[in-house]
């Protein structure tokens, strides 16, 4: 009952408030204002350096401050300020679902920039009966009002259409997250240098990267490794001294200090402010069935698949690949994640993963947030939406 209450008090107010004009403003917002990251962030900055004089506004669920320039304005997630804020401005950019209260209107440009990329586990309509009603019935408004999605494969565009339902533009220009991962390397080293001095690395230490997604009964137990002898296989074959980081997923962040409680000398990286700058830093990435791994692996550094729980993930969410056959080298156990480190073949990886992209059509490239950024500016000035690559 509180929740349809709530709902029809947004809609109302989002109603009451289109007596303002819009204005030339962007409301951004990266998972529910829980993050400022993603999509949505490298548009904000890239916009912030051309275009100052175009407003912009951040939704913040958080009691952390995000790290803004002093002209972005923030409003709490599901208030009246976010409301107005919303109702007047030109356009959104979200990299997740809007909520079915929120309402759009006529003259306003809604980007869904998602965040998931290539993808592993199914999402929304593809993982069938998994999501209830009201999930299905927000996700199918967010196509509804959106007014154009961007990919970045040819794989994921035909996700859009299937899984989300929707029959709108979609521009396959890449991700705007990834285009720092085609930066020079002197761009790449200043990265690599913030991150670790912000964790207290020392900037002779080698980074392993644990991120695993989340799991719906917020269980640790399957994320059990052997860190110990992680480290020790890493430095061995690659002949470096490593660090090991790990990263739980926004949803079950929470649970951080529960878990690096639970392990000695690794080092929590779960409320880094950015993935992608967090990816740069890392030289091996492991997961079980985020995303996040493809991120990655645009930087062509070794990556791997521990999953403990295959059987079990596959009925509780689906999977779009056969984890077998991935470029990632696959590990069950422990004893399996030994054996694939110690005999890791990176020439035979390198070239899995260059047919892997080709097989899914990957548009990653460095100029994605330009192109993006086009559109957008086109539409302030103008008012009207001009797609060059329109799918």
């Amino acid at each position: 009952m509180i929740e349809i209450i709530k709902n029809w008090y947004g809609l109302i107010l989002f109603y009451l408030f289109r007596i303002f004009p819009l204005q030339d403003k962007i409301v951004f917002s990266s998972f529910y204002g829980e993050n400022y990251e993603g999509n949505p962030k490298y548009i904000s900055d890239y916009l912030l350096e051309k275009r100052k004089d175009i407003k912009q506004v951040w939704i913040n669920h958080t009691k952390r401050k995000f790290n803004l320039d002093p002209s972005i304005k923030t409003v709490k997630w599901g208030s009246i300020k976010m409301i107005y804020e919303m109702a007047t401005a030109k356009i959104w950019v979200d990299s997740h679902t809007k909520p079915i209260w929120i309402k759009k209107r006529k003259k306003q440009l809604y980007i869904e920039t998602w965040h998931g990329g290539l993808g592993m586990k199914k999402i929304e309509g593809d993982a069938g009966e998994r999501f209830t009603n009201n999930i299905i019935k927000n996700i199918k408004h967010n196509s509804n009002i959106a007014n154009l999605f961007i990919s970045n494969s040819t794989h994921l565009t035909n996700i859009y259409k299937r899984a989300f339902w929707y029959e709108g533009p979609i521009l396959e220009l890449g991700f705007p997250k990834n285009d720092i991962f085609y930066a020079p390397k002197e761009k790449l080293d200043e990265i690599r240098t913030k991150v670790l001095n912000k964790l207290n690395i020392p900037l002779d230490k080698k980074a392993v990267l644990y991120a695993p997604t989340f799991r719906n009964e917020q269980k640790l137990d399957v994320y059990d490794m052997d860190f110990e002898k992680l480290k020790k296989n890493l430095d061995a074959k690659f002949s470096e001294d490593f660090v090991v980081l790990f990263r739980l997923h926004p949803r079950m962040r929470s649970l951080s200090n529960d878990f690096g409680k639970l392990y000695k000398n690794i080092i929590d990286a779960s409320y880094y402010d950015d993935m992608q700058e967090l990816i740069i830093a890392t030289d091996i990435f492991i997961t079980d069935y985020s995303s996040g791994i493809f991120d990655f692996a645009s930087l062509r550094r070794p990556g791997f698949l521990y999953a403990k729980d295959i059987e079990d993930y596959e009925k509780e969410r689906g999977l779009y690949f056969d984890l077998h056959d991935m470029p990632f080298p696959l590990a069950q156990n422990n004893e399996e994640l030994e054996k694939n480190i110690m005999k890791f073949d990176y020439d035979k990886y390198k070239s899995d993963l260059e047919k892997f992209f080709t097989k899914m059509g990957l548009k990653d490239n460095e100029n994605s947030v330009k192109k993006i950024s086009d559109v957008i500016e086109k539409y302030i000035d103008t008012g009207k939406i001009e797609l060059d690559k329109e799918k």
